[in-house]
């Protein structure tokens, strides 16, 4: 058997796949810290405009690139770290509920979901609203999801890794590495190829 293939990246085939919705200024708090409204706002708003505002001349997430170690609090308030995944590879899906993209998405991921203790490998949905409302809380609970939702509230995880537009998935090997990104979910079967490959390593 030969050496493993390179890292892959991605690109949307159709550009007006990425969103231009706003998101909802009137959100609940997110986690369980309630955060200054404005500030939180102000940030919100600058990361929506830039994912807007995404071109091609600015690099998306490259292969290579370690996933900064994150703390984040999911819809319950509970806080995830990184290190606290012990799965050989995580799938890390990036979205926003402003981007009506994640209704159409879900039904995927959830069956993405089934498959992870088969193939040992985690999914993580991270939200990069601003803040969660109540309703949108129940939304995610009504679910029943087998992956954690977590909130990127200040949007510094997704400024960190370069993101531009949402939806997109990143596959991460053992050493957190991304071995893989797509801007635009692309089907489970794509994923699932990118977890093998990353998992064969």
């Amino acid at each position: 058997m030969g050496p493993p293939e390179g890292p892959d990246i991605i690109r949307p085939a159709v550009t007006g796949a990425r969103c231009k919705a706003m998101g909802d200024p009137h959100d609940g708090p997110a986690g369980s810290r309630p955060l200054p409204a404005l500030p939180l706002l102000l940030a919100a708003s600058l990361l929506i405009a830039s994912l807007a505002s995404a071109d091609d001349t600015r690099p998306a997430p490259q292969p290579g690139l370690t996933m900064p170690a994150f703390a984040l609090f999911d819809r319950d308030g509970r806080l995830h770290r990184l290190p606290d995944y012990t799965e050989s590879v995580l799938v890390v899906n990036f979205f926003a509920y402003w981007c009506d993209t994640w209704v159409k998405q879900l039904p995927q991921l959830k069956e993405l979901s089934r498959q992870q203790a088969d193939l040992h490998f985690r999914l993580i949905g991270i939200s990069v609203d601003g803040q969660w409302s109540d309703a949108r809380r129940k939304v995610l609970r009504d679910q029943k999801l087998l992956f954690p939702v977590l909130l990127d509230g200040r949007s510094e995880l997704a400024r960190q890794i370069g993101l531009r537009r949402v939806p997109t998935v990143l596959v991460l090997d053992r050493q957190r590495r991304v071995t893989y990104v797509h801007e635009a979910y692309p089907g489970n079967p794509p994923v699932l190829a990118a977890v093998r490959k990353a998992l064969s390593r």
